[in-house]
């Protein structure tokens, strides 16, 4: 391994100071890059301010001119690589150097791995305040290719001759930017999205429906989802769109069937998804079934679960059994405790435990996710498991009054963490074990903080690769409570 990669390895954010240099715009500096940032740009430090290069990988020693400066950090742009980083490599997508979605692609998997890691420890021991944290090797995948089950591509305008061509582009936001690159094929995606996309490209250049323009608010189709169940085969198509109608349905029904022939998925649901509003979420809350089921159903772990257009699910299912296997190992169920799952979803994670609990309660803000949490109890012939709409912060408090002792909770809040009015709730139950799951190891080590103020101490994490050749991990975290 490069000496300037072991280097990185060692490298403590604590012990990074603030730096006072100066640089000008056009200046050129031999940088040693250090970091990666999530989007996959090299980090490096001139007398102590941080300069992001995107193109540089941790090892690289580089020449890098400066495009930007700010107060606490400047951008710069490669020019020359000095020497090269050992886990630099060709990326194997050729959007690679446009497309905003897989910031690692330049790094060998391995390399990805090991700065992940590194990721997580630093977090925990900078914002988290833990100590040498223990942090286990990054469980990651054999093949890290076309894992994703769900995509979401951007719908936008073209002119000129490729707007014959293909109508429309679809496919992700370029670096740094809201414009759109059309991605006939992406390799983090599933071959059933792929050929879908472009089934959807050819309805847009028969039927001239507008495309939404963010700039002006105007257009009707936005996105296109796309949720595949590897369990089952089934297929859900999601048209995010400002109207409550489109035309010619049955003709991109047909797009669609014709496109997926030869594979072994089937189109089961065809959801017209209606959101009018220019901010906000990029789903709207009303979703209209236009042609199949309004839900599709996977296999997981042995068990089914129904998934709705606006439910959650995680988008790895190679993974996912990996990650769940590690919740269950660190919740340590006997079969007598009671087991909180916050912020559960569709009911994934406390429905594989209810087997090894005397009682499961979830609960969820998203309704039609409670919705799909009962509905997947009953189809599994789970009677232990309940579930409840609510905020998590509101609706604990009233089960620690109704006189509900929590033995373990499971905590797995979106990438904003967890509410601190909720943590305290989460304390105050005082469970034995908090087992908390979480994709930003930045929040989750700031909730960590928390917790540990409030009577609960770290004992180990468990990384997941659950999104390789992007700059996201997985995380497991096993807390205890302490006792007098």
């Amino acid at each position: 391994m490069a000496e300037a990669w072991m280097k990185y390895l060692k490298t403590d954010d604590r012990e990074r100071k603030e730096q006072t240099h100066m640089m000008n715009k056009g200046e050129k500096y031999e940088i040693e890059i250090t970091d990666l940032g999530n989007n996959g740009e090299g980090i490096g430090r001139i007398d102590g301010m941080a300069v992001f290069v995107p193109g540089a990988l941790p090892g690289d020693r580089i020449m890098a001119e400066i495009t930007e400066t700010k107060k606490s950090f400047a951008k710069g742009k490669l020019t020359e690589i000095l020497s090269q980083s050992s886990f630099r490599v060709e990326p194997s997508c050729i959007y690679a150097d446009r497309c905003g979605g897989c910031g690692l692609q330049g790094m060998t998997y391995e390399g990805q791995l090991t700065l992940k890691k590194k990721w997580v420890i630093d977090r925990l021991a900078r914002i988290g305040g833990v100590e040498d944290p223990k942090v286990l090797d990054v469980i990651g995948m054999e093949e890290p290719w076309r894992y994703r089950n769900k995509v979401r591509y951007t719908v936008s305008r073209i002119s000129g001759p490729e707007k014959k061509l293909r109508g429309c582009n679809l496919g992700f936001s370029r670096k740094m930017s809201h414009e759109i690159i059309d991605c006939e094929s992406c390799m983090l995606q599933t071959e059933v999205a792929d050929r879908i996309a472009q089934a959807v490209r050819e309805y847009v250049k028969a039927t001239k429906i507008p495309i939404y323009d963010e700039k002006t608010g105007t257009g009707v189709l936005r996105h296109v989802v796309v949720k595949t169940a590897f369990g089952t085969g089934e297929v859900m198509v999601i048209l995010v769109a400002t109207e409550r109608r489109i035309p010619a349905v049955e003709l991109l029904i047909d797009g669609i069937e014709d496109a997926l022939e030869g594979l072994d998925f089937y189109l089961e649901s065809l959801i017209l998804n209606v959101n009018k509003q220019r901010k906000g979420p990029e789903m709207g809350k009303d979703s209209i079934t236009l042609a199949g089921k309004p839900t599709i159903m996977d296999r997981l772990m042995d068990m089914d679960f129904e998934i709705s257009p606006l439910s959650f699910y995680q988008v790895n299912p190679i993974q996912t059994e990996k990650l769940y296997k590690k919740v269950s190992e660190y919740a340590a169920l006997s079969g007598t405790e009671t087991v909180l799952d916050l912020y559960c979803g569709v009911g994934t994670i406390g429905l594989t435990l209810a087997d090894k609990a005397k009682r499961v309660i979830g609960i969820e803000s998203v309704k039609s996710a409670i919705i799909d949490a009962n509905r997947n109890a009953t189809i599994n012939g789970i009677v232990n498991a309940e579930y409840i709409h609510g905020k998590a912060e509101e609706e604990l408090p009233k089960l620690l009054g109704q006189g509900v002792q929590a033995d373990v909770v499971i905590l797995d809040p979106p990438r904003a963490g967890c509410d601190p009015a909720l943590l305290g709730a989460v304390a105050a139950a005082g469970p034995s074990r908090i087992v908390y799951v979480s994709c930003d190891p930045a929040t989750l080590a700031r909730d960590i903080k928390i917790l540990t103020q409030q009577g609960y101490r770290f004992v180990e994490a468990q990384p997941v690769d659950m999104f390789p050749h992007t700059g996201h991990v997985e995380c497991v975290v096993l807390m205890s409570r302490v006792k007098d």
